[in-house]
């Protein structure tokens, strides 16, 4: 019996995009799927406004807090409407040459995943209030929650920062004007990443 494999956290939310507009274009008209027509609609509607959000957020380049929120609101919007067409795909039919017909991955025998990568495309921003630097990096699959420091020295003291399993935080509170070090680590199933960065960041 087949199942669908759908993990977008392996992806980055440039990646993501075309991946779910293959999805639509599948299932949409597929006469495997056509009593799913709304729920594609649904995630064709989704996929577009992640797409506009992400060409806004790649275009202003500034990073601000309300462009990441607004981004990783409509990448969790697309995954949910992604997940529920594939659950609806997966209750017409769990043959593979059906919902591979649909654009969708199958699931493997659920191999574990590994030693997980220190986060890819790490890199701060000042942030919109006084004091305060915006971190982003690309997410993965098998992440549980990441981690963020910060410091005034590249090489510590370090003080925590953020705990979460988003790929985006602010920093807040730090003095302006003060260079501040930055780094960030990524937790799964088998223990912590290596360390990305350190990178540094003044706050205004």
């Amino acid at each position: 019996m087949a199942k669908i494999q759908l993990d977008l956290t392996h992806m980055n939310v440039a990646q993501s995009i075309p991946y779910l507009e293959k999805i639509v274009g599948k299932t949409t008209g597929n006469a495997k799927f056509i009593d799913l027509a709304a729920d594609a609609l649904k995630l064709d509607t989704a996929v577009k406004a992640l797409d506009t959000a992400n060409t806004g957020y790649e275009t202003s380049k500034k990073t601000t807090a309300t462009a990441l929120l607004a981004r990783d609101n409509a990448f969790d919007a697309a995954s949910a409407s992604a997940h529920a067409l594939a659950s609806g795909a997966m209750k017409i039919t769990t043959d593979a040459g059906d919902l591979t017909s649909g654009g969708w991955d199958l699931a493997s025998d659920g191999a574990p995943v590994g030693q997980l990568a220190p986060p890819a495309n790490f890199h701060a921003t000042t942030g919109d209030m006084t004091g305060a630097v915006d971190l982003a990096w690309d997410t993965q699959r098998g992440v549980q929650t990441h981690i963020a420091h910060y410091a005034t020295a590249p090489t510590g003291p370090w003080t925590l920062g953020y705990v979460g399993k988003k790929s985006s935080c602010t920093i807040p509170n730090l003095p302006s004007g003060v260079e501040h070090w930055f780094r960030v680590q990524a937790n799964g199933a088998a223990g912590a990443s290596d360390w990305a960065g350190p990178i540094s960041k003044r706050p205004t």
